[in-house]
């Protein structure tokens, strides 16, 4: 994702780490269960990133999708949380239009849970006013998830199952409101930290804050339900394009082009003030993270979002992976198998 960044980011090289190879988990015994979900979250930022929120309550959908015999009763050891990011929506972790690219499904495969959603402003889900969403509200809201899938407490067809252990994985912008939940609540287990990096600053994410920047400063774009103050991040399609889907099949690409996705003008414009408060903060993450990008992405320099890694000070166990010729769309090209055999040995090691 493009963003804005006003300060000058120290650019650091590091050496790539080398993965040893792990087997993957054998296919989920009977079959793979996917089931909609509802949670009830209030748009309030109680995080440490200061920002606006309206402070109303809305309805988040999402979908549990895992092996039928984890989520055969109403208590289940572990599931991940995933959180996408901008200009996308749920769809990405299960795109079903293509066989192979439906993230959850492949993994429920091989044995895992996930949890996705679509974020308020996106898809079904509650769409405050763009300028009172942000990213500390966001995380808010993910901690408010996170509380309600330990307690059983949400709606979901075939019953609501109670979670022990919750791993939370974000996206792009998903990864730094994961980052915000986690030192701001310490309510999460592990947490993954996809295609992002609070170190990042790039001429498309430059040229990208021109043009989104420009349409919520002037007023911008209305919401599918109606909501105000909305913009793509990407200026155009091409560009959309070129950051998410430089590398799908023909099929993948023809049919997650027209998914692109308005974005809430006050997440994208509050994650400037997240990558001056992050650094700060980072050390007080104590759990198991993953930090994970590709070496084609446009939008976050793969030596700097390498180097997010060494942010985690607080941590004893931090994994940085690199993905080898895989671009921002780590779920849209060729690369997500190599994406899902680095993700799968990680959350299987942290009992995921």
């Amino acid at each position: 994702m493009r963003f804005s960044r006003f300060v000058l980011a120290t650019v650091i090289s590091v050496l790539s780490l080398a993965v040893p190879a792990v087997p993957m988990a054998a296919a989920a015994p009977g079959g793979v269960v996917d089931r909609a979900i509802t949670f009830s979250v209030r748009n309030v930022n109680t995080s440490g990133v200061p920002c606006g929120t309206d402070g109303r309550t809305y309805t988040v959908h999402g979908h549990l999708t895992g092996p039928a015999n984890a989520l055969a009763g109403r208590t289940a050891t572990s599931a991940a949380l995933y959180l996408h990011g901008l200009e996308v929506g749920e769809w990405f972790w299960r795109f079903g239009a293509v066989p192979g690219y439906d993230h959850v499904r492949e993994m429920a495969e091989r044995g895992h849970v996930s949890v996705t959603i679509e974020r308020l402003g996106y898809g079904a889900s509650g769409q405050p006013p763009g300028t009172l969403s942000c990213v500390g509200g966001q995380a808010t809201v993910a901690h408010q998830i996170v509380q309600d899938l330990r307690s059983g407490n949400y709606s979901a067809e075939g019953g609501a199952v109670a979670f022990g252990h919750v791993a939370l994985l974000g996206h792009s912008l998903g990864g730094a409101i994961t980052q915000i939940e986690a030192y701001s609540f310490g309510d999460v287990d592990a947490i993954g930290v996809l295609s992002y990096s609070d170190l990042a600053l790039t001429p498309e994410q430059l040229v990208g804050t021109l043009s989104w920047g420009s349409t919520c400063v002037t007023g911008s774009q209305k919401s599918p339900a109606g909501a105000p103050g909305y913009s793509y991040l990407t200026p155009n399609t091409k560009a959309y394009q070129q950051d998410f889907l430089a590398q799908s099949p023909p099929k993948v690409f023809a049919a997650a082009t027209p998914l692109r996705q308005l974005n809430p003008c006050g997440d994208m414009i509050s994650l400037t003030e997240a990558t001056l408060i992050d650094p700060v903060r980072l050390g007080a993450i104590h759990i198991p993270v993953l930090t994970l990008t590709g070496t084609e992405d446009r939008v976050f320099d793969v030596n700097r979002a390498r180097y997010q890694g060494k942010l985690f000070t607080g941590s004893p166990d931090v994994t940085s992976d690199i993905v080898n010729g895989a671009t921002h769309g780590l779920t849209m090209e060729p690369t997500a198998t190599q994406f899902r055999n680095a993700l799968d040995p990680w959350l299987r090691t942290h009992g995921f």
